[in-house]
């Protein structure tokens, strides 16, 4: 049985406070590293520059290139040209773990990881911080990950990169409002500096702030009138406001700036999903996986298409397609999206025991030997058991729904990631309000209130505990949900119905 109240520590407590920009950095221990060479490295006494460690000539302007690429969110692009520092220059530390960092393949992850730390002796000091902290985070070693992330920021404020990408990471993690800080000092450093803007606006739009998200997106716009990018991204934004037709415009205007912008043909897809238009977003997905230029994207791209049929409640084609895009994720070795497959495909199952059964197919591909990080592994098992828990909540079986919450919290022991957590907090909640502890149930639900489920759950919670304006709020939260998730698609459409038939009741 769970207790009333689980102990729970999440990477947002770990995190030190960041220092003022107006505050020295540390002065860094940085003795001559027989390979770094002062012409080709970034000088230290630049107020807003990345070290970078590297004899080579190629290989600093490659990276460079790829610098500026991403800045723009050209990210294969970045990638390629990381790519190149990094053959140009094999002991390019900086370059293998950036591209660990940022790199969509989970192939290229792992071996570039492996890359940085074996040429960690070659980099200087703020470079083996930001190896130290990607490095430990994929390999699920949380506390020396922060803890390197937090030196990195303190002995190096003024780096408007650094901060950049640790508000990039913490955004993965799920922790908006301290990515914000970073953001809003890397644009601080460096008020041209434009995407800082448009991840700030993000993470303004998830805390449900539009004023602020479209006010930072504008500026972000106007920085990069020629760039795809700023449309996309008012695209996105509109379409989590439920301004369908304002974000199917903004995509449109992304695709007649750059027809190869992937991500914007997809968006169309997102859109018409959420209209209800499940067809045409089949059709916008199909011209998206034409133009996918990896494995992850063309895979990512089908899963999505194949939620189209659960809005239908066509649940024959949508097991047919999440069956064939799991085919094609196990040919092309991403395990953890064959998994995400089954798993997706579990959450729209009426039949609980064939649900559990997808459950513990996908469990059983994270523990094949497939080449991903120890991260990504962690964190898509604890999504599945917050499923399965669910699942068997919902199917009245509480000693299972225990024995899947008992492994959970295990995992979560050593596990301080923010989805780990999450994943935590809403399967903790989802027992405790079957068993009636209601307020208990609402201090874990809360924690996790960006889950359909755990919303849900939340307005079940507060209607019991007489919490009446907060179960209204939910509501309409809920019922405004614009995120195109399996979660989405199973739990949304029908709760705006019942609201429908509640209402005409009345």
């Amino acid at each position: 049985m769970a207790p009333a109240r689980l102990c729970v520590c999440s990477t947002m407590f770990l995190l030190a406070a960041l220092p003022a920009l107006g505050q020295q950095p540390v002065a860094p221990h940085t003795p001559a590293a027989a390979h770094a060479t002062s012409a080709q490295s970034t000088p230290l006494h630049k107020p807003a520059g990345m070290q970078v460690t590297t004899k080579s000539v190629k290989a600093r302007a490659s990276f460079d290139q790829g610098i500026a690429k991403m800045e723009t969110l050209h990210w294969e692009a970045a990638l390629q040209q990381w790519r190149e520092a990094a053959k140009a220059d094999p002991h390019f530390a900086l370059a293998h773990i950036l591209l660990a960092m940022l790199s969509r393949d989970p192939l290229e992850q792992v071996a570039e990881r492996e890359k940085a730390v074996a040429a960690k002796r070659f980099a200087r000091r703020e470079e083996r911080l930001i190896i130290d902290w990607v490095a430990n985070a994929s390999q699920s070693r949380w506390v020396p990950a922060i803890q390197a992330m937090n030196e990195a920021l303190h002995e190096f404020p003024r780096d408007k990169h650094l901060a950049w990408l640790a508000g990039l990471w913490l955004t993965n993690q799920r922790q908006s409002d301290r990515a914000i800080l970073l953001f809003e000092r890397a644009n601080q450093l460096d008020p041209k500096f434009a995407d800082p803007l448009n991840q700030a606006a993000y993470c303004y739009a998830r805390l449900r702030n539009f004023d602020k998200a479209f006010i930072n997106m504008q500026r972000y716009a106007e920085l990069l009138p020629n760039e795809a990018n700023p449309q996309d991204s008012l695209a996105e934004l509109s379409r989590m406001a439920g301004r369908f037709e304002a974000a199917l415009s903004h995509y449109h205007a992304s695709l007649k700036i750059d027809p190869t912008f992937v991500e914007s043909q997809a968006g169309l897809g997102d859109t018409y999903a959420l209209m209800g238009d499940e067809a045409r977003a089949r059709m916008e997905y199909a011209i998206a996986i034409q133009k996918a230029t990896t494995r992850v994207q063309s895979i990512t791209f089908a899963l999505q298409s194949a939620a189209t049929y659960v809005r239908e409640q066509d649940y024959g084609k949508a097991d047919s397609a999440f069956t064939d895009a799991a085919k094609q994720a196990h040919s092309k070795d991403l395990g953890t999206l064959e998994a995400e497959a089954y798993r997706m495909m579990s959450a729209y199952q009426k039949n609980n025991g064939k649900a559990m059964k997808l459950l513990k197919q996908a469990e059983a591909i994270l523990h094949e030997e497939h080449k991903m990080s120890a991260a990504s592994r962690e964190q898509e098992l604890a999504v599945i058991l917050r499923t399965r828990v669910g699942r068997a909540v919902h199917d009245g079986s509480m000693p299972e729904a225990l024995a899947a919450l008992d492994q959970l919290e295990k995992l979560a022991a050593s596990n301080n990631s923010g989805p780990v957590q999450f994943a935590l907090n809403g399967a903790a909640g989802a027992v405790l309000l079957a068993q009636g502890k209601y307020d208990d149930a609402i201090s874990h639900l809360e924690d996790d209130d960006k889950n359909p489920y755990s919303m849900q759950r939340l307005i079940v919670a507060y209607q019991k505990t007489g919490a009446k304006d907060n179960a209204a709020r939910m509501t309409e939260k809920l019922s405004q949900f614009y995120e195109p998730t399996i979660e989405q698609a199973v739990v949304v459409p029908g709760f705006r119905k019942t609201l429908m038939a509640q209402k005409d009741q009345n």
